[in-house]
């Protein structure tokens, strides 16, 4: 079976503008709207990182990889933040596009399941979770991106025939918790903040993450998101790109410092907001989702973990044939020789 990636042409054209090119000495860069993993981007613009490697960085929204990856592609975008099957599945088509490093060395996803579904047996068991869900609604961020594609992979594992879901393109955190509150979907395959949200509200209880109790096809060490951008880019602004990783790299390291942990929660009021709570259970969700989430970080790409995306994207019929090693990692990444990656 061959999953095709979803439509661009209007979302090239509408990210795009006008102009395909970007200023002069000015990066852009991706984040996503709302979502805790474009932090080392915030905390890298706002501590000075940044500023410190020569950099001046515009941040763009987008609420999937799917749509910041073409509007990269369509040149409105210089770096951007993916998981590598679709990154593959672009090369595989010819796209020349690179790695600079990872973002999140292992897989962060989420399985959330609403209060009122019924989910007999073992609750971490993802193949008994998943026939359960059999029937019901299951929200992804968009259909064809990452999180869309392991859902159906642990929907396939279980068993249960993917027409006997419905899956519901919720968009960022924002538009995701309005889903929720509409009664339009019974599950999510998510990330955070939406499952601290959800459990904080009282409407749905996380399950489990796929780094823990995914399919072992999903537990990915040395590489789950990372920050892509284009070979023409590396061609013309090798120096840019160097810059941005060590911004980046010292970015996730302050992250990774319980003495900052004040100062990052106030970075994540700011990026990552919580609607419809008070502020004090908007500071215990993201509290929350900072102590979880630490783990996850991680800037070197290892061989092993791409040798795993690219049975992952065959298994999807995303590519043709493996995609090597230097063809997809830039030759100035953080590379990790051995377990465990940093």
């Amino acid at each position: 079976m061959r999953y095709l990636l979803p439509g661009t042409a209007l979302l090239v054209l509408l990210l795009s503008g006008c102009g395909s090119s970007s200023q002069d000495g000015v990066l852009r860069v991706q984040v996503f709207t709302g979502a805790y993993s474009s932090i080392p981007v915030h905390v890298a613009d706002e501590l000075g990182f940044f500023a410190k490697h020569g950099l001046i960085v515009e941040k763009l929204p987008a609420n999937s990889s799917s749509a910041a990856l073409a509007a990269m592609i369509g040149g409105s975008l210089d770096v951007v933040e993916s998981a590598a099957d679709l990154v593959m599945a672009n090369i595989d088509k010819g796209t020349e596009l690179r790695y600079l490093m990872s973002n999140e060395g292992t897989n962060y996803v989420n399985v959330v399941v609403g209060n009122h579904v019924r989910v007999p047996g073992d609750a971490r068991d993802y193949r008994n979770v998943f026939r359960a869900l059999s029937g019901h609604r299951i929200g992804v961020n968009a259909i064809g991106s990452t999180v869309y594609l392991a859902a159906v992979m642990m929907i396939e594992d279980a068993g249960v025939d993917k027409d006997d879901v419905e899956f519901v393109a919720t968009g960022s955190a924002a538009t995701t918790m309005s889903a929720w509150q509409s009664g339009s979907v019974d599950a999510q395959v998510t990330f955070a903040p939406v499952p601290e949200l959800l459990e904080t509200l009282g409407v749905a209880e996380p399950y489990f993450v796929l780094a823990d109790d995914g399919p072992l096809a999903l537990r990915f060490d040395g590489l789950y998101g990372g920050w892509v951008t284009t070979a023409a880019l590396l061609e013309s602004r090798s120096d840019d790109a160097d810059a941005f990783i060590a911004a980046v790299i010292e970015a996730i390291d302050w992250i990774r410092s319980p003495d900052n942990q004040a100062e990052l929660l106030e970075i994540a009021r700011r990026h990552a907001p919580v609607s419809a709570l008070s502020p004090t259970q908007n500071d215990v969700v993201l509290q929350k989702m900072i102590d979880r989430y630490r783990r996850f970080w991680g800037y070197e790409i290892s061989r092993d973990a791409i040798d795993k995306w690219n049975d992952y994207a065959l298994h999807f019929g995303l590519v043709s044939k493996p995609i090597g090693f230097e063809q997809i990692v830039y030759s100035g990444a953080p590379v990790c020789e051995e377990s465990p990656c940093q």
